[in-house]
């Protein structure tokens, strides 16, 4: 009894149950600051408060930290933002908000000001009668320092809003049309704050000063901006993310986001099932593109930051953009590290094609369930404990893989399906570096993780539900990706992927559970730790991936993941060609190869940093080797695509132009030949027939007459 769970006996599964998974926080210990390949979690509309809404929120925050300081004996009779009045004066404030230039703005400022005139029945001195002197002084005052007071709260927000605001005017003027509908709606999200923020400065100066007698007026207003800069930090924060490309692309500094955008915007047009040089102008293409239904589409932004590396799907915002969070460390060895974001992309695509995910999650649960009744699926262990109780392991399992759809379908149908086996050297390599940065790769015995967390939430029944996080454990994700290779192919890549996991995890520390621990608990009071043997989870992995990029889907328009993309034999070849170029320090791309696109550059990235390291190149001197090459490669493909979207567009136009001069001219000929056949019949019967040959004409020239589009489903992908 003493080691028995004080939580409630009864947990849940909820297995099929997944909107409130998917767009929870990733807290606990599987997520780690630099290592966040998940999906944001951004809202579906940005809730503003309106000004009462956001200063009773800011004035309960206060009231909260008013409690929590009188409980300090050394600060009972004092409140936490009592100041002496010489350190906030009122008159600097207002000085700020001179330098406002709409309060001295004629027809803002002194025309509308109404001044009353002395009324000619009140009694006036002689003495002020003489000296034309009356009451209008005060009343100048007065009027200019109300007007001052409106001018000091423009003034604060502009030092909190003015950065966004020019970020965004700048992109609105320099960046390409696609992007247009997300500048305007950041636009008017920023008008939106701004207004909320100025209405509520007062209203919240005021809740303070009835509780805080005698506190200097600048006293106030700094808890003002205090309370609600903590009320709004949320939302400024998602703005930031948003803004931040603008402002990053404006200094010139940070050319290599370039290449993060197009090689995910790449990756985008590959996954719509066509060569990413042909426009998406093209007849094919938007027909291929209705059988599936966008968010969002191919509108991405990036910045550096602290953060990463995310994303955040535009789906989950108003803006109408995906946001790429790019860490500042990788900067200088993007190329290396882009396979990544293959993943980061195949996120914004299972948010943005409508039903993907929950399709997704009803076919792997379906598949593993289907498996383990047929016998296919045999288990080490029928039954895993769960604190007192007993559950069935297979329904654990399709709860774990349910929970985590997101994460290893990103590993799939993104990493592996679009770099190869380059995405298991690369995520391997990358979580051991992420794992040992404290204590040094040569410090650090177990690179990769083995355990991860669960949340529980008590439902209105009264039971608890058990969620699992995100991020499958590091060890295991490696078999997902291992059985992935050996799907798509790649046995020998897929062997050597277990391998290198073995070795990182530590051949002495190889587990035999994986172990998922209450992220909520305490010491106290905490669920109970959830084991699930490796061999089992190892035995489920094919079949998830199998299910995950084989299975057609509604969504796709009746195809499967690997019909519209897929790293074949080919794809590889081209890889390994390009990587041997790198690894000897040339850079120019062949050109009697096939297409080269920018995930074959990417995949030789990786692959030539690790083979001049096996090489036994020192790493620095591997990066520095590899990096400039592959970005110079990513420019020459992009010059490519560009110069191929150029000429297919004018090919477009001017066949445009022809079908609509060859239309004019039928129609000329048909009016010329009713002319002449109807010269002895009267003007009505001649201009029925001119009306007849005007519309054989149409027919005959229509802009794509004939073209049978009858068939929606995209080619085989071997376009890599």
């Amino acid at each position: 009894m003493k080691n028995s769970p004080t939580k409630p006996e009864l947990i849940v599964l909820n297995v099929g149950s997944q909107k409130d998974d998917k767009t929870r926080g990733h807290n606990g210990p599987c997520c780690r600051p630099h290592v966040v390949i998940c999906p944001g979690s951004g809202e579906k509309d940005f809730p503003f408060p309106d000004a009462e809404t956001l200063t009773v929120r800011a004035l309960a925050r206060y009231k909260k930290k008013l409690a929590a300081a009188r409980t300090e004996k050394e600060k009972a009779d004092k409140a936490p933002f009592d100041q002496a009045d010489g350190e906030h004066r009122h008159d600097h404030v207002i000085g700020i908000g001179v330098k406002r230039s709409h309060v001295f703005d004629p027809d803002f400022g002194l025309k509308s000001l109404k001044i009353p005139q002395p009324v000619a029945l009140i009694p006036q001195t002689q003495e002020s009668k003489d000296d034309l002197i009356d009451g209008t002084l005060f009343v100048a005052a007065g009027g200019l320092a109300g007007l001052l007071e409106d001018g000091k709260y423009d003034a604060i927000a502009a030092d909190l809003f003015d950065d966004y605001d020019d970020k965004v005017a700048w992109a609105r003027k320099n960046w390409p049309a696609r992007y247009q509908p997300a500048i305007s709606s950041l636009s008017d999200q920023l008008g939106q704050i701004r207004q909320v923020y100025i209405s509520s400065l007062p209203l919240t100066m005021d809740g303070l000063r009835s509780q805080n007698p005698g506190v200097s007026e600048g006293s106030l207003l700094e808890a003002a901006k205090h309370l609600l800069g903590e009320e709004l930090q949320q939302i400024l924060t998602v703005l930031k993310i948003y803004t931040d490309p603008f402002g990053q692309s404006r200094s010139g500094k940070y050319k290599e986001l370039e290449a993060v955008v197009f090689a995910v915007e790449q990756a985008y047009a590959l996954f719509e099932g066509c060569d990413p040089a042909n426009p998406l102008t093209s007849d094919d293409v938007q027909m291929r593109l209705k059988t599936r239904v966008f968010g969002v589409g191919n509108v991405f932004l990036a910045r550096f930051s602290d953060q990463g590396p995310a994303t955040i799907p535009g789906t989950r915002g108003p803006i109408g953009a995906h946001a790429l969070e790019v860490p500042h460390n990788e900067r200088n060895i993007i190329p290396i590290m882009l396979t990544l974001y293959m993943h980061e992309f195949r996120h914004d695509i299972f948010h943005d094609v409508d039903g993907l995910g929950d399709e997704l999650t009803q076919v792997v649960s379906q598949a593993i369930a289907d498996a383990h009744e047929k016998g296919d699926l045999k288990l080490t262990r029928e039954t895993t404990s769960l604190g007192r109780q007993k559950v069935p392991t297979v329904q654990l399992l399709i709860k774990a893989f349910a929970d985590m759809i997101g994460e290893v379908d990103a590993d799939t149908s993104g990493g592996v399906l679009l770099s190869g086996p380059a995405f298991s050297y690369n995520t391997l390599s990358t979580f051991s570096a992420f794992n040992s940065q404290r204590r040094g790769i040569f410090n650090q015995r177990k690179l990769l993780r083995t355990g991860s967390g669960y949340e529980l939430k008590k439902t209105s029944s009264g039971q608890v539900a058990l969620s699992f996080l995100p991020h499958p454990p590091d060890y295991i994700r490696a078999f997902i990706i291992a059985a992935a290779l050996d799907e798509i192919g790649f046995p020998a890549e897929a062997q050597q992927c277990r391998k290198i996991a073995d070795q990182a995890v530590g051949k002495r520390n190889i587990p035999e559970f994986i172990t998922w621990d209450d992220v909520n608990g305490t010491k106290e009071k905490r669920g109970p730790q959830i084991k699930i043997a490796v061999e089992d989870l190892k035995r489920v992995a094919p079949i998830v991936v199998k299910a995950l990029i084989r299975t057609p889907l509604k969504s796709l328009g009746g195809v499967s993941t690997t019909e519209i993309i897929n790293w074949t034999p080919k794809s590889q070849v081209k890889c390994d060609l390009l990587t041997d170029l790198l690894m000897h320090g040339k850079w120019d791309l062949p050109t009697d190869k096939g297409d080269i696109h920018v995930t074959h550059v990417i995949a030789a990235c990786t692959m030539a940093y690790w083979g001049l390291c096996k090489s036994g190149m020192h790493p620095r001197d591997a990066a520095e080797m590899v990096v400039p090459g592959g970005l110079n490669m990513i420019l020459q493909v992009r010059k490519r695509i560009e110069e191929l979207h150029a000429k297919a567009l004018a090919a477009e136009a001017a066949e445009h132009a022809q079908t609509h001069a060859n239309g004019n001219d039928d129609q000329v000929a048909g009016g010329l030949a009713s002319d002449g056949a109807g010269s002895d019949a009267d003007s009505e019967a001649e201009g029925d027939e001119e009306e007849t040959g005007g519309d054989a004409g149409t027919g005959g020239g229509g802009e794509g007459g004939g073209e049978d589009h009858s068939s929606t489903t995209p080619p085989a992908a071997d376009q890599q």
